[in-house]
């Protein structure tokens, strides 16, 4: 069960800490929606930009991110963005804990979760956190579905908010009655609303989604974690 003895919950993940944020952090605030942005505190800095189809992806000053996120849970991403599957136990440490180390003494709060760069892992990262008392890590496999996942540091979210079909899961999740918990996990980066030009149907979603008694809507923590 989840806050307010409710069984649904629908909850965020986005990735990379880029200035796209700002919109969106704005939009989930105006719906009473909650989500976690996951940081690589290495690269946490606006002269950190490159340009994809036009558009322009800048990652903010680290400076900014308490206040902007303030609503929000931030959880890592590692260092610097590498595959971590490639790099030796002691790399991956690194990578991971000293992020960690930075996003704890920057926000001023403990970090629970974490989400792997390029969704990719290997036994060793997972190992690593594990060891480390990370509570979840987030995939970027699709699981199409709104079931409770008892493997947490392999976690598959729902879908990611540029698919397809993500008003028809909505219109599934609203309509479901069940006794036991499922979660709404959508993730991805919110520069890709600039790419598809689809910010608009977004908000569409977050208004058809957010106000609904039988949802709790929380952070990745507070969902997966409690």
């Amino acid at each position: 069960m989840f806050p307010g003895g409710k069984t649904k919950a629908m909850t965020f993940s986005y990735d990379d800490g880029v200035g796209q944020d700002r919109r969106l952090v704005a939009l989930l605030n105006r719906y009473g929606l909650k989500g976690t942005f996951n940081l690589n505190s290495g690269l946490q800095d606006a002269s950190n930009h490159w340009v994809r189809n036009g558009v322009e992806i800048r990652r903010m000053d680290i400076e900014v991110l308490p206040d902007l996120y303030r609503s929000h849970e931030i959880a890592c991403h590692a260092l610097t963005h590498p595959r971590l599957e490639t790099l030796e136990k002691e790399a991956i440490e690194r990578e991971i804990l000293l992020d960690r180390e930075n996003i704890s003494r920057l926000f001023g709060r403990p970090v629970r979760g974490f989400a792997y760069p390029y969704g990719t892992y290997g036994d060793t990262v997972v190992d690593v956190l594990a060891e480390n008392g990370f509570g979840y890590a987030r995939t970027t496999q699709r699981s199409g579905d709104f079931e409770m996942q008892n493997d947490l540091l392999r976690f598959k979210p729902t879908c990611r908010h540029a698919d397809a079909g993500l008003m028809d899961l909505a219109q599934k999740f609203a309509a479901l009655q069940t006794d036991e918990p499922k979660v709404f996990y959508v993730w991805g980066h919110s520069y890709e609303f600039d790419l598809d030009r689809n910010w608009d149907a977004f908000e569409r979603f977050c208004a058809f989604i957010a106000g609904r008694d039988d949802i709790f809507y929380g952070t990745n923590a507070e969902v997966l974690l409690g």
